[in-house]
């Protein structure tokens, strides 16, 4: 008897792995070229661009998947907790009003004009405002006091690393969450 299928929701995509898979199939591996005739050999010579073009969308893909912060909404107050999502070239914001349902806005972190945090002595709020937000500010009510402070921190801290014309790309993933947590504290923190 045949096995059934197994889900596709619940099978793992990792995106780089299928990148690179299809990027060998294809045969646009640096030193592993497709066709070995020789003459097609100086017309890839002669343009290098796409292949590292290539190379960079690749990089850039890994390093998104890397999330650097993660927090969710407090559930007793919140039902369907809402989630903040922070990784080195996003912001997603996935807000629940039901089982299974969710408005999930995403916006480049280099987008990203300002960063504020309400805080009391348990919960906190994150006011965010991006050119991309329709009305240009966005919040997370009922997050906890420490995640609301980090992802205000991380935050400041990308938008004055963009401003200063910083690339962050190539930090490891520890050395940055504490580089960027300590430029975007401030002196009252």
């Amino acid at each position: 008897m045949p096995k059934p299928a197994r889900n596709p929701i619940k099978i793992p995509l990792d995106i780089p792995q299928a990148i690179k898979r299809a990027s060998l199939y294809l045969g646009r591996v640096p030193g592993k070229p497709a066709d070995t005739n020789e003459e097609t050999q100086p017309a890839q010579a002669a343009a290098p661009e796409p292949q590292e073009a290539h190379e960079k969308l690749i990089d850039i893909t890994e390093k998104a998947q890397d999330v650097l912060f993660e927090a969710n909404t407090t559930f007793p107050l919140t039902l369907f907790p809402d989630t903040v999502s922070l990784d080195r070239e996003k912001l997603t914001v996935a807000t629940r009003s039901f089982f299974r349902t969710a408005k999930i806005i995403s916006v480049p972190v280099s987008s990203i004009l300002s960063a504020e945090a309400d805080v009391g002595p348990f919960f906190g709020s994150v006011h965010m405002t991006s050119k991309f937000f329709v009305q240009n500010a966005y919040s997370v009510n009922y997050l906890w006091r420490k995640d609301a402070i980090e992802i205000q921190h991380l935050l400041q801290g990308f938008i004055i690393a963009h401003e200063k014309k910083i690339d962050v790309t190539d930090i490891e993933k520890e050395d940055l969450l504490i580089l960027l947590n300590d430029l975007g504290q401030g002196v009252n923190d």
